[in-house]
């Protein structure tokens, strides 16, 4: 069944990506467009992680993690390649009302971590329900070059409109009109 698609504010929000090898690396460059405070616990660092560490607000905790870590977050990624310890961390979040997604185990995810297209503030997920994460990002690689260059001037131009006129139908068919204008509809 497809999942539904919630976009959430993540600035500022506790967030805890456990392992910090490939697959975390990946979550994180993702994660840190979202300019969330974002802690990584894994007793080794992979080193383009450090590197991001250094560019970014990214708390490292070189050791092992505890189930207490999870503790007042916003949300958890457990990139760990043990299905056991994944199993822990999602029972976890679970019962503590964490939205937890570990990494390639689908029925240990509240979440589904989407492929993303993000310009600017154009932010466009897609995702399979978890079956089929290859689809995604074949699709999110194909529909990144439909994206016109000048997305961002749009949505620029269109939220203008809407801060400086009067809600109302006249301001709706002028951004419809914008809209259709724009992508040639």
């Amino acid at each position: 069944m497809a999942l539904f698609p919630m976009f959430v504010d993540l600035k500022d929000q506790e967030c805890l990506v456990i392992g910090a090898g490939e697959v975390a690396l990946r979550k994180i460059e993702q994660l840190i467009k979202f300019s969330p405070r974002l802690s990584v616990i894994a007793p080794e660092i992979h080193p383009e992680i450090r590197t991001l560490a250094q560019e970014y607000s990214i708390q490292l905790i070189e050791r092992g993690y505890e189930l207490s870590d999870c503790e007042g977050r916003f949300l958890v990624i457990g990139a760990l390649d043990d299905l056991g310890e994944q199993e822990k961390i999602y029972n976890y979040c679970i019962q503590s009302k964490i939205p937890v997604n570990c990494v390639d185990s689908p029925a240990l995810c509240s979440f589904i971590f989407p492929a993303l297209i993000v310009e600017g503030d154009l932010c466009v997920g897609i995702n399979t329900a978890g079956r089929a994460p290859a689809v995604s990002s074949a699709l999110r690689q194909y529909l990144t070059k439909l994206i016109p260059p000048k997305i961002g001037e749009l949505i620029d131009h269109v939220h203008t409109i809407r801060l400086s006129e009067p809600v109302g139908k006249t301001r709706q068919e002028k951004i419809i009109h914008i809209c259709r204008d724009f992508f040639k509809l």
